[in-house]
C-alpha cells in the first residue's frame, strides 16, 4: 500500500465481501506517520450535499468551503495548496455511491487532485468514475481481488495462530474449498478450533452453516433484486454455465447481462481465464445456493438437472450432460446420451472426463446393449478390466442376437479391445467377422477399424493392419476424433517397426509424440508404445541417455495397465537400458524374465521383443541366469514362430557353451536370407558371430567379409549396438579393416569411434565353469587350493582365470571381483 500510494495520485482498492480489504487499510492508515482521513460511506451519501459536507469535514476544511459544484471541488483544490503536511483520503464503500451529481464531485477530485493530497477509492468494485484516462496517464494504482486470497502459507499460518495442526491434505482441501477467500477460512477456522471438525466435515461447505448463511445473505445476495438471486439459486445446480445455459435454467430475460454485472461488481461469480464466456460461482456460495434450492424449491432440483443435461447433450459435453441426467434420475435420457454422445467424446479426448461418470450409472441402465457395450469401451480406455468384464457379462447372449447393426459391431469392438489386455484375439477377430464393421455411424466405424487394426498387428497380419489403421486414422483426423488419431498413429509406427524399420517407425512415433504434447495427453498410456520406439531407436545408436530417459516416460505413461503386448515392449527395453547401472542386476533380469514367461504363448507386437532380445539375453547371461538365456529361443519360436532372431538367440547359447560348429550352423539361414530376421538389427548380430566365430578359426578374409555384411545392414538403421555388444574382437576386425570398407568406409570410422578402446562387452559371457571360479576369487585361497575344491588340475584354473579377466576387460583377480560385483556377478 505505501508504494502503491506514494506512486500515483490515486489508488483503488477493490474485493468482495469479507475479502479483508477495509482491514487492510485500517492496518495500513494505523501504521502511516502522516495523516490518513477516513470516511465511510452508505447509501444516504448520495444525497450530493449531505457527501460534499462529509467530504469537507474529514479532510478538516472550514465552512467557507461551498457545498455546491463547481464551486466545491475548485475550493478543495485550492484549500490544499495552503496545507502544510500532505492527507491520505480513504473513501470507504465507495461502491455505495451511485447518484451521478455525487459522484461528479469525487471525479472532479480524482482527475486534478492537489499534489498534497492522495486519495484511496476502498469499496467491492470501482464506482462509475472516470478512471480510464487515469489509467493511461500512469496516474492510478490498483489492489485487485486476487492479492487478497490467502496462499497456502498464509492458510497454514492462521491456523496455526488458533492452535490448529492439520495434515496436509485438509490444509490444501480447505484452501480448495475456500480459494483463499479470507471470511470463508475465518468461519472454518473459528468452527474446527471450537468443534475440531475437519474440514471435509465443515456444515460451511455443505450450505448448512447458519452463521455463514445469514452472513452470505445480507452481505452478498441481499443487495440484489429477486430475480437475480433466483438465477442464482437455479444455476447453482452446475459447476459452470454461460448465459445462454443460465437463460434455459432461470427462465430469464437477460441472463448475460445479470453474469457480467456480478463478474464486475466481484458478487462471488467470477469467469473463467480460459473460457471467458463462461462463468463459476464461488464454491461456498455454490453451496449455500444449492442448500437454498433444496429448501425453498425441491421439486425444481431433478428438472433443473435435466434441463442442464439436455442443455449439455445438446452442446456435445457428454460427460456434464451424463452427470445432470444422473442427478434428474432419467434413465431414458441417460441411455439416449451414451447411446449417441459417449463414444465420439471418447474417441476425440479419451475416457478421463467420463470414467468417474459411469460409476454411477444403475446397473439396469447398463444392461441396455445400447449403454453397455459403450460402457465396456469407456473402461477398457481407462486401463478398467475389471469393470468391463462385468458389463459385458451382464450383456449375455449371443452377440449376433443383438438387433441393432451399431450395437453389434459395438459389441465385437470391445471384444477386441478386451482381447489387448490378455493379448488372446482369435475369438474377437472371429465375431468381428461376422458383423458389417463400418455401419451404424462414423464413430462406431473408427472404433472397429482401429481395434480391428491393431488385433491384426498382433496378429501378425500386417496387411489387413495396414488397412484397417490408415482407414480409421484418415477418418479420425477428418472428424476431430484427436485420441483415435493419436493411437492410430503410434500402432501405425509399431506396425512400420515390426516391418524391420525402427528409424522410420521412430520418427513416426515421435511425431505423435509431438501431437500428443500439444493435447496435453504426453503422459497418456497409449504413449508408451511411441516411447518405447523412440527409445530402442536411441538405445541402438548408443544415445544410452536419451534411452534411459525414454524408457522412464514409458514406464510411467503404461503405469499399471494390463497390457502385456506393450507392456513386454516396455519392460524390456527399460531393462536393457536399467541392467548396467543397477544396484540389483538379478532383480531386472528377474522381472522381465516374469513377464517374457507370462506372455510367451500370447499374440505379442515383436517390435522391441525382436530388437532388444539378443541384449536381454545377454545380460541374463551376465546375470548367471544361464537357463532363461537357454530358453529364449524357443520363446522366441512360440510368439513369432521361425525366425531370424531366433537363430541369433540359440547360436549365442551355442557360442557360450562352446559349440562353435553348431552355432554357425544355426546362424547361417538368417545370413543366406533363407530365414527372415523381424528387426533389421538381427541380421547385424548374425554377421557380427560370424565375423568372431570365423576369426578365431584364423580366417581373416571371410572375418572381415562378415564385418563388412554387418556395415551394410547396420548403416541404414545407423545401429551402433550390436558392435558394442559384440565386444573387443570385431573392435579389432573394425580397426584392421580400416580402408577396406569401401562405400561404408565412413560409418566403419563412426562405429569404431563409438566403441571403448577396452570394451569390456562381448559376444562371450562367462560359462558355468568360469562361474563357479569367479565365486572363489574373493576368497583367500590360492589358484593350488581353488583347484583341489573344483577337482580340475592348476592349468585349467589358469585357463579359466584367463576367460575370466578377458571377458571381464581387467587383468589382475582383485580387479576381477571388483568387476564381478558391479555386475552382480557375485
Amino acid at each position: 500500500m505505501d508504494e502503491r500510494v506514494s506512486s500515483a495520485p490515486v489508488t483503488v482498492v477493490t474485493g468482495p465481501a469479507g475479502c479483508g480489504k477495509t482491514t487492510l487499510l485500517a492496518e495500513w492508515a494505523r501504521r502511516r506517520d502522516d495523516r490518513v482521513a477516513w470516511l465511510t460511506l452508505d447509501e444516504h451519501d448520495n444525497e450530493p450535499t449531505r457527501l460534499r459536507a462529509a467530504l469537507r469535514d474529514a479532510l478538516g476544511l472550514t465552512d467557507t468551503i461551498p457545498l455546491t459544484e463547481p464551486g466545491f471541488s475548485s475550493a478543495v483544490i485550492a484549500a490544499f495548496d495552503q496545507v502544510p503536511a500532505p492527507v491520505c483520503l480513504v473513501l470507504d464503500n465507495v461502491h455505495e455511491i451511485r447518484d451521478t451529481d455525487a459522484l461528479a464531485s469525487i471525479d472532479l477530485l480524482i482527475r486534478r487532485p492537489p499534489d498534497r493530497l492522495r486519495l484511496v477509492l476502498l469499496g467491492r468494485f470501482p464506482p462509475p468514475l472516470h478512471l480510464g484516462r487515469l489509467h493511461l496517464e500512469g496516474r492510478v494504482r490498483e489492489v485487485l481481488p486476487h492479492e487478497f486470497a490467502f496462499s497456502r502459507a498464509e492458510v497454514e499460518t492462521l491456523l496455526a495462530a488458533h492452535g490448529l495442526q492439520l495434515p496436509p491434505a485438509d490444509v490444501d482441501l480447505l484452501v480448495s474449498r475456500t480459494e483463499g477467500w479470507i471470511g470463508g477460512l475465518r468461519f472454518a477456522v473459528m468452527r474446527m478450533a471450537t468443534t475440531r471438525t475437519r474440514p471435509d466435515d465443515l456444515l460451511l461447505f455443505a450450505g448448512l452453516d447458519q452463521v455463514v448463511s445469514r452472513y452470505l445473505s445480507e452481505e452478498v445476495l441481499a443487495r440484489h433484486p429477486q430475480r437475480v438471486r433466483d438465477l442464482l439459486v437455479a444455476t447453482s445446480v452446475c459447476d459452470t454455465m454461460t448465459a445462454d445455459l443460465a437463460g434455459e435454467l432461470a427462465r430469464h430475460p437477460s441472463p448475460g447481462i445479470v453474469l457480467d454485472t456480478l463478474e464486475r461488481t466481484n458478487s462471488f461469480v467470477s469467469r473463467l481465464e480460459t473460457a471467458p464466456e463462461w462463468y463459476r460461482c464461488h464454491p461456498v456460495l455454490r453451496a449455500h445456493l444449492s442448500a437454498e434450492l433444496r429448501r425453498s424449491r425441491p421439486a425444481d432440483e431433478m428438472s433443473l438437472h435435466k434441463t442442464a443435461a439436455h442443455w449439455y447433450h445438446r452442446n456435445a459435453e457428454p460427460a456434464v450432460a451424463l452427470r445432470h441426467a444422473l442427478r434428474a434420475g432419467d434413465d431414458q435420457l441417460t441411455a439416449e446420451i451414451v447411446e449417441h454422445s459417449v463414444l465420439p467424446e471418447v474417441l476425440r479426448e479419451g475416457s478421463g472426463r467420463l470414467r468417474e461418470v459411469f460409476d454411477a450409472v444403475p446397473g439396469h441402465v447398463l444392461a441396455r446393449p445400447q449403454v453397455g457395450v459403450v460402457a465396456a469401451l469407456v473402461a477398457m480406455d481407462a486401463g478398467d478390466v475389471a469393470a468391463a468384464d462385468r458389463v459385458l457379462t451382464g450383456l449375455g447372449g449371443e452377440p449376433l442376437a443383438l438387433r441393432q447393426d451399431r450395437v453389434r459391431v459395438l459389441h465385437a469392438t470391445a471384444l477386441l479391445r478386451r482381447g489387448r489386455f490378455d493379448a488372446r484375439l482369435g475369438d474377437a477377430l472371429r465375431v468381428m467377422a461376422r458383423t458389417t464393421a463400418g455401419r451404424g455411424g462414423t464413430d462406431a466405424e473408427v472404433a472397429a477399424l482401429l481395434n480391428r487394426g491393431v488385433a491384426a498387428l498382433l496378429s501378425g497380419d500386417h496387411t489387413g493392419a495396414e488397412h484397417d489403421l490408415v482407414r480409421a486414422f484418415g477418418i479420425a483426423r477428418r472428424e476431430r476424433f484427436d485420441h483415435a488419431a493419436l493411437d492410430c498413429q503410434v500402432h501405425l509406427a509399431a506396425l512400420t517397426s515390426a516391418g524391420g524399420d525402427i528409424r522410420t517407425a521412430a520418427r513416426q512415433a515421435g511425431e505423435a509424440l509431438e501431437f500428443a504434447e500439444e493435447k496435453g495427453w504426453q503422459s497418456h498410456f497409449v504413449c508408451a508404445l511411441a516411447y518405447t520406439l523412440v527409445g530402442v531407436q536411441a538405445y541402438l545408436r548408443l544415445d544410452d541417455a536419451r534411452a534411459v530417459e525414454l524408457a522412464g516416460l514409458a514406464v510411467h505413461a503404461l503405469g499399471d495397465r494390463p497390457d502385456p503386448a506393450t507392456g513386454l515392449a516396455v519392460s524390456t527395453l527399460d531393462a536393457a537400458v536399467s541392467f548396467p547401472t543397477a544396484g540389483d542386476p538379478r532383480a531386472v533380469v528377474g522381472r522381465v524374465r516374469a513377464q517374457w514367461q507370462d506372455v510367451a504363448a500370447r499374440q505379442v507386437i515383436p517390435l522391441v521383443i525382436a530388437h532388444i532380445a539378443p541384449a536381454v539375453q545377454r545380460i541374463a547371461l551376465r546375470s548367471g541366469d544361464e537357463q532363461w538365456a537357454s530358453a529364449m529361443p524357443d520363446q522366441m519360436e512360440a510368439m513369432f514362430g521361425p525366425c531370424g532372431e531366433q537363430a541369433v538367440l540359440r547360436a549365442v547359447v551355442h557360442t557360450h557353451n562352446a559349440r562353435v560348429s553348431q552355432a554357425r550352423k544355426v546362424v547361417e539361414p538368417l545370413l543366406s536370407g533363407e530365414l527372415p530376421a523381424l528387426a533389421a538389427p538381427t541380421v547385424v548380430d548374425g554377421w557380427l558371430l560370424e565375423a568372431v566365430i570365423v576369426e578365431r578359426a584364423g580366417d581373416q578374409r571371410r572375418a572381415h567379409e562378415a564385418v563388412t555384411r554387418a556395415l551394410a545392414a547396420a548403416e541404414p538403421l545407423g545401429a551402433l549396438r550390436p558392435f558394442l555388444n559384440a565386444g573387443k574382437p570385431v573392435r579389432d576386425l573394425l580397426a584392421r579393416g580400416a580402408g577396406r570398407f569401401g562405400r561404408l568406409e565412413s560409418f566403419a570410422t563412426t562405429t569404431m569411434t563409438a566403441l571403448p578402446a577396452a570394451s569390456t562387452a562381448s559376444t562371450d559371457v562367462l560359462t558355468s565353469r568360469e562361474r563357479d571360479l569367479l565365486l572363489e576369487l574373493p576368497s583367500m585361497r590360492t589358484t593350488e587350493e581353488i583347484a583341489d575344491s573344483l577337482f580340475v588340475s592348476v592349468n585349467t584354473v589358469k585357463t579359466h582365470l584367463r576367460g575370466i579377466y578377458r571377458k571381464l576387460g581387467v587383468n589382475q583377480r582383485r580387479d576381477a571381483v571388483l568387476a564381478a560385483r558391479r555386475l552382480g556377478l557375485i
